[in-house]
């Protein structure tokens, strides 16, 4: 049950991108949460190697999209409950 949950949030990322903007910008969020945040997205971009090489198309993209759930529930979960609330984002 909760892989299917996973899944469902994969597919409903975009209606994640407001979420994200507000997980930065809003004062509700302690910085440390953000700077661990946006650490971990600017540390993977930049990492040289990748687990499943993107040449491999389908299959390539597969560490990237479980990199980005990861990474967006990882936001949630460190959002206040009111900053989730209002975007309808939950995990649980």
């Amino acid at each position: 049950m909760k892989f299917l949950k996973r899944v469902q949030f994969v597919f409903h990322f975009r209606s994640s991108l407001p979420f994200i903007k507000d997980f930065f910008i809003s004062s509700s969020v302690h910085p440390l949460k953000k700077l661990v945040t946006a650490g971990l997205i600017v540390a993977y971009a930049v990492m040289p190697a990748d687990i499943i090489p993107d040449y491999l198309f389908l299959v390539g993209i597969t560490d990237d999209i479980a990199f980005t759930t990861f990474m967006l529930q990882l936001a949630v979960k460190m959002a206040p409950p009111e900053l989730a609330e209002k975007h309808r984002l939950h995990i649980k």
